[in-house]
């Protein structure tokens, strides 16, 4: 029985990052017994398709969302719980890279502010603005964040992200964070930041960082992940890496539950225009419904 469903997950399609293709993520998922799964890839959508379908082949429900980096490089999990919410989450992204410099995208809390519908936000890994005051003891302005986001999206579309990779300072802050949730009346939710499907792949996405960084592998150490734990991990050891915070992981599943009625195979509402020889393209004469979810803007990085 599934007690939990992953909600921030790297493709390759976080290039030269994530270590694994859709469809290997998907199979090991369906291995482990998900029944739900989120792609969130940093600043792009550019796998969600090709990772929705495997996911419908398999038997898996597909969450969409994506790792967004803000003007001051921390990051945020956003996820597409409806139509209305992937739309918003198309407009961000694009908004990002068009209000940046090329390959360095950076969204404005301006811009996140005016597209919140359909979107629940999770607050980031130990690189999000909550983790990293956590981390320095900033508590008022941690408390802050939370309470901006809350007004923006709702108590009830905000999760404060726990992480367990058993990384040196991830119990503390783990500890700092759920107090936080607490005193802000918000929930907490565990998340894996996961990205490869199996343990072995490390060594490649440890070969990927260095590219990225343009590094040799010695010399890219500080820049690579700090051990191996950053796959697809089983459920008992979820229960047991989050056993003081049941909460959390149940949470997991009531997010999947709330995405459930977006598929994004399905329910774009979108239908590419019909080409004549004569007069070119032509817009399809029904498509004109204000909710048509813009495609994802994968050209704006080519």
């Amino acid at each position: 029985m599934a007690i939990y469903a992953e909600l921030h997950l790297h493709t390759a399609f976080s290039f030269l990052d994530g270590a694994s293709m859709p469809a290997e993520l998907v199979e090991r998922a369906v291995e482990l017994g998900y029944r739900a799964l989120a792609i969130t890839d940093h600043n792009g959508l550019h796998g969600a398709m090709e990772f929705a379908q495997a996911a419908r082949s398999a038997g898996i429900q597909a969450i969409i969302g994506a790792e967004v980096t803000l003007t001051d490089g921390s990051h945020l999990t956003l996820l597409a719980e409806t139509a209305d919410g992937y739309a918003n989450l198309s407009r961000l992204i694009a908004r990002a890279h068009l209000d940046s410099e090329r390959l360095d995208p950076r969204l404005s809390l301006e811009t996140l502010r005016e597209h919140t519908g359909g979107l629940i936000l999770l607050t980031g890994c130990r690189n999000g603005e909550l983790s990293l005051l956590a981390d320095a003891g900033q508590l008022d302005a941690a408390w802050a964040v939370l309470a901006r986001y809350r007004d923006w999206f709702g108590p009830e579309n905000v999760f404060v992200e726990l992480q367990q990779n058993l990384v040196h300072g991830d119990t503390q802050r783990l500890a700092t964070l759920s107090r936080l949730a607490g005193e802000t009346g918000l929930g907490i939710v565990a998340t894996g930041n996961v990205h490869y499907h199996v343990r072995e792949r490390h060594r490649l996405q440890d070969v990927l960082v260095a590219v990225q960084h343009r590094l040799t592998l010695d010399a890219s150490h500080q820049a690579r992940r700090a051990n191996s734990e950053f796959f697809l991990q089983p459920h008992d050891a979820l229960a047991r890496r989050f056993r003081r915070y049941p909460e959390a992981l149940r949470n997991s599943l009531i997010i999947a539950d709330r995405c459930a009625g977006f598929d994004l195979t399905t329910d774009l509402q979108y239908r590419f225009p019909e080409y004549d020889r004569d007069r070119g393209f032509e817009r399809p004469r029904d498509e004109c419904s204000t909710r048509t979810a813009p495609v994802s803007p994968v050209i704006l990085v080519s």
